[in-house]
């Protein structure tokens, strides 16, 4: 699960969320992935490290702990403002440019 995708120069990019166990239990965080423009079911980069986790009290403690999971991303020019839950108990923003993301998970695929 994760935002609505938007077209960039290198492709579709969108935010999900990942989820790995951890021995505190269960962690959720964002990552980004860029999809191909004529044929958005190819995956070209997928973020190996990703880019929110969990750190902040509202997102560790609260309904559902560790969890940070992307609902929505508006651009905004060159940023953009990516909407996710947190701790399934409240909303955070956090924003970021475009170019730096869509070079970091070039950089930092898995693919």
């Amino acid at each position: 699960a994760g935002s609505v995708p938007f077209l960039t120069d290198e492709g579709w990019l969108l935010f999900y969320h990942g989820v790995i166990n951890t021995c505190n239990g269960f962690r959720y965080s964002m990552g980004a992935a860029i999809l191909d423009k004529d044929n958005p079911e190819k995956v070209l980069y997928r973020t190996r490290p990703y880019l929110l986790a969990p750190a902040a009290t509202y997102e560790l403690q609260g309904d559902v702990p560790n969890v940070v999971f992307p609902c929505a991303a508006l651009q905004d020019g060159e940023r953009v403002a990516v909407y996710y839950g947190a701790a399934d108990t409240v909303v955070g923003m956090a924003f970021g440019y475009i170019k730096e993301i869509v070079e970091f998970t070039k950089n930092n695929s898995i693919l």
